[in-house]
């Protein structure tokens, strides 16, 4: 397997629900990675809502652990593994001691508890790789993933974890098996446990790909890429085939599928991978450091009502522009829509418009026509 091409593969917990999808899951990284020369570094999520148990826990509900348990056995024992279902009651142990010493350190505990999701994860994966047919093995974030110790949404020390990560990477080239590592957790300098904020397993990859120097990051969800609107509010939303670093992270603060911000920090960094982002059918949406001039276009439209902030944010690099801004204001004008300000930023690739009242579901599917979509668009 050394001649083969690395990549890195993030599997969102959207995915893993239950035995049958960590196989699945499995099976696509044999058929679409393995057997296209593409050797995948995996970075795997814990199982769909098994985060928001372990927050309860932390919070003091200890019955919450048996729901974290039973889930992750029975995936164990509908994947017939002893090692596993053994492995699994061992990481539950320890579990429920870390849960015991709450009142200890706050802060740390619930940084150590929530770890585990993403810990046992990893150990089903790892076990279903195997019954595919595809040899696998674990690395420990907590020992490559360096953080500045800051609990709950740590930054990632990219100076020692680079060291830590050239260390294991002879073997992750020569061993002739995939590797898969938790992502989210990682450890700091002084040897507690932290996590990375929510949406932090793709920090953990892009930082895995940046400091590697490995060219193609894929985040696999149940989407099929990034969308230009929220397809409940615009059925016609589209998948945005390429965007940039810039413009994925501000969409990111606008509530744009679940990035989280720091995703993008290493790829501006260090190396710049391209991330791509799609489902087990395709990977809709490419992600690069800088698109080229032509195709600086609006890309997503964003429907916000934030409590005392009702807005509308477009998204793109061309929003700055003399020309669009005036046509945006020309097609308000047209809708009959009020607002109550307007706010765009030279280092910022969104214009946001503060709006008096909310707007109909129609109004919002001519905008997005009028914006995003071809024909009639208005230039940018």
């Amino acid at each position: 397997m050394s001649g083969t091409k690395l990549s890195v593969l993030k599997v969102g917990g959207s995915l893993l629900r239950d035995a049958k999808s960590y196989i699945t899951v499995a099976e696509y990284t044999k058929r679409a990675f393995l057997e296209n020369g593409l050797k995948p570094i995996v970075v795997v999520s814990a199982m769909k809502g098994v985060t928001d148990l372990l927050i309860g826990v932390s919070e003091g509900n200890m019955e919450a652990i048996k729901e974290v348990s039973y889930r992750y056995v029975e995936v164990a024992k509908e994947l017939n593994s002893s090692y596993l279902i053994r492995k699994v009651n061992e990481e539950i142990e320890d579990l429920e001691k870390a849960a015991r010493n709450l009142g200890a350190d706050a802060l740390t505990t619930r940084d150590i508890i929530l770890s585990y999701g993403e810990r046992l994860s990893k150990n089903v994966f790892v076990e279903a790789l195997e019954i595919v047919g595809a040899d696998a093995y674990g690395l420990d974030a907590r020992e490559l993933i360096v953080t500045n110790g800051v609990h709950g949404d740590a930054a990632i020390d990219y100076d020692a974890t680079k060291k830590r990560l050239e260390e294991v990477y002879p073997l992750i080239v020569e061993k002739p098996a995939i590797p898969v590592i938790e992502g989210f957790v990682g450890k700091s300098r002084n040897g507690k446990i932290t996590t990375l904020g929510r949406g932090g397993s793709d920090y953990t990859a892009t930082t895995i790909a940046s400091l590697l120097h490995i060219e193609d990051v894929y985040f696999v969800t149940e989407v099929d890429g990034i969308l230009s609107a929220d397809p409940r509010l615009i059925s016609s939303a589209q998948i945005v085939p390429v965007m940039d670093y810039d413009e994925a992270v501000e969409a990111s603060f606008h509530g744009v599928k679940g990035i989280n911000p720091k995703t993008f920090e290493p790829l501006k960094k260090f190396y710049s991978s391209t991330v791509h982002i799609g489902s087990l059918r395709r990977f809709g949406t490419r992600i690069v450091k800088q698109l080229r001039e032509d195709m600086a276009q609006p890309k997503i439209l964003v429907y916000r009502n934030l409590g005392d902030r009702l807005y509308l944010a477009v998204i793109g690099k061309c929003v700055r522009r003399a020309r669009f801004l005036v046509n945006v204001l020309e097609l308000f004008a047209e809708e009959g829509i009020e607002f109550a300000g307007l706010e765009v930023h030279v280092n910022k690739p969104s214009l946001l418009v503060y709006l008096k009242s909310s707007l109909k579901p129609s109004t919002l599917v001519r905008l997005h026509k009028k914006l995003l979509e071809g024909g009639d668009r208005v230039e940018a």
